[in-house]
């Protein structure tokens, strides 16, 4: 352990007075919603599915901690799941092993469910989130507040020092290596981390209470911060319409729309984020409510490759040597319409599945798009070249289908792999059907190329956009 840190710990504290009053007893508040017996969430998913059958274990908060936050009738004999609990418990088979999802939608069900709590579940959440709130008012754009989310210990110090006044801004100035030492410490380190002599009595009990939990179910503070901030995102999103992401306060002192960016698809499928080319986008168009039926495909517009024939002529003209030539161009992002984004990509191939092709196509539709079948030839020696495909009674392929995220309105410019191209180019020859449909994140609207093998094949080099060459030594 650094040598320098149990100094640097008590550094943080102006208001000794403030931990001379802090007994062996004293319980700090925080903003997670773990207890001893349900420190993970497959721990509520077990508890919840007894209860339901009528099983109860020997233990004094069997049932009181999950109706602390209104998951069980505790005024009922026997106890029963609340409509909330039941709402929770038909996630246990998807999302069991899934911390980050379930703790999403538990915290989806009991904010914003819109399910009738007692007072008391009413006013337990209610000071969950407002000391959620309290901690991360005291968060500011610093440069170390990015190890909180990679190391999710640091919130578990910042949630129980928020009620001394300046601990957290002190605690975020410190240098990245003291916070990086002090995420390695266990919970005995922790715990005996100030108990030497020259600490305060009250500063060495903080350290154990810390130490308590500092191993914890730590994960699942970083996942109540991150579900939190979605879920209130979310409600600033309209349906159908794409909109420039913006963090909330006080979301916004600790997560980034880079960090929404990076992490939302760990969470839900409640909305798509991407980048524009200027600025973060979301979306909840490509989502569906849990438990709630598919909604009818939108109307399908047909667009059409269109030949890039026009010559460059550029913006105005100017002699040779004129000295414009030599100033430089100022450096700005562009918004383009085609999304080159992986996890994006999946869920619109997702949807496309779910709501047009399967239900066209039944058994019949394979589907190879982000899938291990991509890169497996078929048996004409080339690859798939398409995210699905539809094979007759003896398993020959009859048709493809290439699906591409876009956003906006046409004109679009769509980016082709060479095993794409190749299988349209063959499909035209062979006469069989290869559909490009475009699926835009912003709105749920959908968008087909007809023939688009055909339109491929006829386009001469001078024609495309760009196109890519390979050169080996």
């Amino acid at each position: 352990m650094n040598g320098q840190l149990p100094q640097v710990f008590a550094s943080l504290f102006s208001a000794q007075r403030a931990l001379a009053q802090l007994r062996s007893r004293t319980r700090l508040p925080t903003f997670n919603l773990t207890t001893t017996s349900l420190r993970h969430s497959n721990m509520w998913f077990d508890r919840l599915y007894d209860i339901d059958r009528g099983i109860a274990r020997a233990h004094g908060n069997y049932f009181s901690d999950p109706a602390s936050v209104g998951l069980v009738d505790r005024s009922a004999r026997p106890y029963l799941l609340t409509p909330a609990g039941r709402a929770f418990l038909s996630f246990r088979r998807a999302l069991h092993e899934d911390q980050a999802r379930a703790e999403y939608e538990l915290l989806r069900i009991l904010y914003f469910g819109g399910y009738n709590h007692q007072p008391s579940v009413q006013q337990f959440l209610a000071s969950k989130r407002g000391q959620l709130f309290a901690v991360l008012d005291q968060f500011a754009p610093w440069p170390t507040r990015h190890l909180f989310l990679t190391h999710p210990r640091l919130l578990v110090v910042a949630e129980l020092i928020a009620g001394f006044p300046g601990a957290i801004p002190r605690l975020l100035a410190l240098p990245e290596r003291h916070l990086l030492d002090m995420a390695a410490l266990g919970e005995h380190g922790f715990a005996n981390l100030c108990s030497g002599q020259g600490f305060t009595r009250g500063l060495a009990r903080l350290c154990r209470r810390i130490g308590s939990d500092y191993t914890r179910a730590e994960e699942r503070r970083l996942h109540y911060v991150v579900s939190m901030a979605l879920l209130a995102i979310l409600q600033t999103v309209p349906r159908h319409r794409a909109v420039q992401l913006r963090v909330p306060p006080p979301y916004c002192n600790l997560l980034t729309e880079m960090d929404v960016y990076n992490r939302h698809a760990h969470y839900t499928t409640d909305m798509s984020v991407w980048f524009d080319g200027v600025n973060f986008q979301v979306s909840s168009s490509l989502a569906t409510p849990p438990g709630a039926p598919l909604p009818p495909p939108a109307p399908l517009q047909f667009v059409t490759i269109l030949p890039q024939i026009a010559t460059p002529s550029g913006t105005g003209s100017a002699p040779a040597n004129h000295q414009s030539r030599r100033a430089r161009r100022g450096a700005r992002r562009t918004q383009v319409n085609i999304i080159l984004d992986p996890v994006l990509s999946e869920r619109a191939e997702d949807v496309a599945e779910e709501r047009i092709l399967r239900p066209q196509h039944g058994p019949q539709l394979v589907r190879v798009g982000h899938r291990r079948g991509e890169t497996i030839a078929l048996p004409d020696g080339i690859v798939p070249g398409a995210d699905f495909y539809v094979i007759d009674a003896s398993s020959e392929p009859i048709e493809f289908t290439e699906v591409k995220s876009v956003s906006g309105n046409p004109p679009f410019d769509v980016a082709l792999t060479r095993a794409e191209y190749l299988r349209a180019v063959r499909c035209a020859a062979a006469g069989t059907p290869y559909r490009l449909v475009l699926v835009d994140v912003g709105t749920g609207g959908w968008f087909e190329v007809r023939n688009v093998g055909s339109a491929l094949a006829a386009l001469q080099l001078g024609e495309a956009v760009q196109f890519v060459i390979r050169i080996s030594a």
